[in-house]
């Protein structure tokens, strides 16, 4: 860069700064060489796979009750980042599978929109995703490590070929599937990239983390299962105890729940706290690699969804409680005024809003049709408005409404993937035809049976379902409302599979 082009770089930035208003594209937002020169900064998105809100140790200090994961995990390097950061205790997933919430966090469109409505299909061609929302519109150098499994039946992107993934470069990482196995090679290699990535240059770079997804292998019964109903090693009271929900007398939209002896619950919590602390180790790698180049870089850490750690009955994800719902979601970047040692528990945020955030801080507009919000107000201590409520998807045709009190669940009928035209064809009209979702025609749909609604201020481990009160039709009408304001303004899209 010629000293010409720094000084236009800088004026530009400054009169945005000034007025709130950025240019379309970035080109004028290069990063100075150290921090307080700096006119943008280097993104670093960490994100893991199933990992549950309570499995940090610093949050003992919010989650009470001695099930709480917190009380189970040692993770030095997640607390640190708490402490440094902020961190959102009503942070959700979009839909608690991997492939539409991937799709969320990298589009700022809802899954029906980017039409990855379930696992291993790819995302609508119509829809940048953030990599190629940068390229377009930035001069960031842009790379991604770890899973991606948001392209089509696999996980973890190619270098070249059909499964590279559009607007990034690839980081390779080793083996896939296993996080025991593909982890370290992704905190190792994005290690090396941010440490020696060149300073004259901003990057957007995505380490993505199969940790505790290795959970779910958990469930195939290894060695016949012989040491998971009793304590096999003699762990004592270092196993979990199980949670108060494990038991629960509501009758639920999707009954899944899953039968195991409180031993082996214990044995499934505790192997699953073991996973957290090797993510715990990998994450470590990249926050001290930030650190040691001059904190030029803002670091967001969150998780595609949760699981269910015996919560009702539950292993894995894709319920509508909030175990599974729930996700951590920390940002750090003290160069760039990011709040240190704040726990927000009032702001409703999403893996949605990751897309604005990335953007106002690079000084670019979202893309058009970008359902998030910019975290930036709240991630700096200053006033905005913000949302009542966010919308959340559930197994292709369920809805999830969460206000700051409650939680409203409801489906639509769907039909089984072989009765479709397209995977996106998933809803029933009254008159039995698959459809895709129409704003439009919403109430042409057939809807499930039953719903239902949480107290979450005075449930918090949604035990009783309140739908059938008389008390509650208010509050289910008002959050019904809710639910057709958000599904109004929708645009359906259809899946685009790369092979």
């Amino acid at each position: 860069m010629t000293r010409r082009e720094f000084l236009k770089t800088t004026s530009v930035a400054a009169a945005a700064a000034a007025t709130g208003q950025f240019p379309v594209r970035a080109e004028n937002a290069i990063a100075g060489s150290v921090a307080g020169s700096q006119v943008t900064p280097n993104i670093l998105i960490t994100v893991c796979d199933q990992m549950v809100m309570d499995a940090i140790g610093a949050y003992k200090r919010h989650f009470e009750h001695p099930s709480w994961l917190c009380h189970w995990v040692d993770t030095p390097n997640l607390d640190e980042l708490v402490r440094s950061g902020v961190s959102f205790m009503e942070s959700h997933s979009t839909n608690p599978i991997c492939c539409p919430a991937r799709s969320s966090m990298f589009t700022g469109r809802y899954s029906l929109e980017t039409g990855v409505v379930i696992n291993n299909v790819g995302i609508d061609q119509s829809v940048p995703n953030m990599g190629q929302w940068f390229e377009e519109h930035t001069h960031y150098d842009r790379v991604y490590g770890g899973k991606w499994h948001a392209g089509g039946p696999w996980n973890n992107p190619w270098v070249t070929g059909p499964r590279k993934i559009p607007g990034f470069d690839t980081l390779p990482s080793g083996p896939d599937i296993w996080g025991r196995h593909m982890d370290y090679g992704v905190s190792s290699g994005m290690e090396a990239y941010v440490r020696n990535h060149e300073r004259n240059k901003p990057f957007l770079a995505v380490a993505s983390f199969m940790d505790p997804h290795d959970i779910c292998y958990w469930a195939g019964e290894h060695d016949n299962g012989k040491t998971r109903d009793s304590d096999f090693f003699s762990l004592g009271d270092k196993l979990p105890p199980v949670p108060p929900n494990l038991k629960y007398d509501f009758a639920e939209i999707w009954s899944s729940a899953v039968v195991y002896s409180n031993m082996k619950w214990r044995n499934y919590i505790y192997d699953y706290c073991r996973m957290i602390e090797r993510l715990d180790r990998n994450v470590g790698r990249l926050l001290r690699a930030i650190r040691d180049r001059g904190d030029d870089t803002i670091l967001l850490f969150t998780s595609d969804h949760g699981d269910g750690v015996g919560r009702h009955s539950r292993i894995s994800k894709w319920h509508p409680y909030d175990e599974s719902v729930k996700v951590p979601f920390i940002a750090y970047g003290p160069t760039f005024g990011i709040r240190q040692d704040v726990i927000d528990t009032t702001h409703l945020v999403s893996g949605v809003d990751i897309m604005a955030t990335v953007c106002d801080y690079v000084g670019i507009a979202p893309p058009s049709e970008c359902r998030g919000l910019s975290l930036r107000p709240l991630l700096e201590g200053r006033r905005t408005d913000w949302r009542d409520n966010l919308f959340i998807e559930l197994k292709e045709t369920g809805r999830v409404v969460r206000s700051q009190r409650y939680k409203y669940v409801m489906n639509y009928k769907g039909i089984p993937q072989n009765g479709r035209a397209f995977v996106n064809e998933n809803y029933l009209t009254m008159d039995g035809k698959p459809t895709l979702f129409l704003p439009e025609d919403r109430q042409q749909l057939q809807r499930g049976e039953r719903v239902m609604l949480f107290d979450m201020l005075n449930d918090p481990w949604e035990t009783h379902n309140h739908a059938a009160e008389a008390n509650c039709r208010d509050i289910l009408a008002e959050h019904e409302a809710m639910l057709a304001t958000t599904e109004s303004r929708l645009i359906p899209g259809r899946e685009f599979t790369r092979n």
